[in-house]
């Protein structure tokens, strides 16, 4: 008995539902189960795609074997990348305590009346003079306000800092899944390939290889160039001998990626430096470090790291990488560029294919 052509016809959009079912339940239930170490696999994943040249030149120039060289690798730009995280979390913990209790007693001791030198600033010094005076005079006083308001983001910043030996765990995850995509690098990239073929063919394989472009361009023109920027920043202020220059740094390290510029912290130590110590000479030292070098550095190298290779416009660069920290914190400075790289991609490519006739 043959079949019905009419019941084939209804059954094989049934079949390709129930497969579509069946797969997307194990895709979803796998991500469920993997959902603890999603973070560490992606700053795994965008770190081993960075530097995978680096682990090449390594086992050609040394003879090295693949697991010594992923090994070493791993340690290295886990370091580069955790280690300023690190050492500013532990030193905010260090002198956290004591830091909001300086910073408290400091707001006490805000004059009502502004310095000097505030009045003296060109054209806005009259007005902050004039601010400073309504503020610190008026009903809703500057101190009551900011005391209360110091002492509770310093208990909360301290609580934060807690679950340091959380963070500490999930950066020795950071290393181990390193190593295992340095290991099996060549057959993951072969499976994606595999994939993003049977996905969307030509169009999503170029998706693919714009979305590695974006991770190295990000990882060399904002991660290294914020490196050399909060580098730079420390060295300024152990010259100047301002206290707590580690944590100093580490702002300008956080301000450098999320596109803020990692001069703004300088400056502000500039202002403390002239209006709390009177010491002019090292508060110009200060802004003339911060802007021209520490500055300086951040628009030359920025733009050329980043369209190494790029295709995408330096702004949509610039967007992903601001977009994506505000919408899922620090790993979304690599993944916010990558999801627009693809998309920018997949959009070109789609307007470029020719009009049905």
């Amino acid at each position: 008995m043959s079949a019905d052509p009419a019941q084939s016809s209804l059954s094989e959009p049934v079949r390709t539902v129930l497969r579509l079912t069946v797969v997307g339940s194990l895709l979803v239930a796998v991500l469920y189960i993997f959902r603890p170490f999603l973070p560490s696999m992606l700053w795994s994943a965008f770190i081993v795609i960075a530097v995978w040249p680096g682990l090449v030149w390594l086992q050609n120039r040394f003879g090295w074997n693949r697991l010594a060289c992923a090994f070493l690798l791993s340690l290295v730009l886990s370091g580069f990348v955790i280690g300023p995280l690190l050492g500013g979390i532990f030193t905010v913990a260090e002198h956290g305590e004591a830091l909001f209790a300086e910073a408290k007693t400091a707001v006490d001791q805000i004059p009502d009346a502004p310095p000097a030198w505030v009045a003296d600033l060109p054209l806005v010094g009259s007005g902050l003079a004039a601010t400073w005076r309504d503020i610190a005079s008026g009903n809703l006083n500057l101190r009551a306000r900011l005391g209360p308001a110091l002492q509770t983001g310093g208990r909360w910043l301290l609580g934060r800092l807690g679950v340091a030996g959380e963070l500490v765990i999930q950066f020795l995850l950071v290393v181990v899944f390193s190593v295992i995509f340095y290991v099996h690098g060549e057959a993951l990239a072969d499976f994606s390939r595999r994939l993003a073929a049977r996905i969307g063919g030509e169009r999503a394989l170029q998706a693919r290889d714009q979305a590695r472009k974006a991770i190295r361009a990000v990882a060399f023109g904002v991660v290294l160039t914020a490196l050399v920027q909060s580098t730079l920043a420390l060295i300024g202020l152990l010259v100047a001998d301002v206290p707590l220059a580690i944590l100093l740094a580490f702002v300008c390290f956080l301000f450098a990626i999320a596109q803020l510029g990692a001069a703004w912290p300088l400056l502000a130590v500039a202002g403390w430096l002239h209006g709390w110590r009177d010491e002019t000479g090292w508060a110009l030292f200060m802004a003339i470090w911060g802007l021209f070098v520490v500055g300086g550095v951040d628009n030359i190298m920025r733009p050329i790291l980043i369209k190494r290779g790029m295709s995408m416009p330096l702004t949509l660069v610039f967007l992903g990488v601001i977009g994506g920290l505000l919408s899922y914190g620090l790993i979304g400075v690599f993944l916010g560029p990558t999801l627009v790289a693809i998309t920018y991609t997949l959009l070109l490519s789609w307007l470029a294919e020719p009009e049905a006739g």
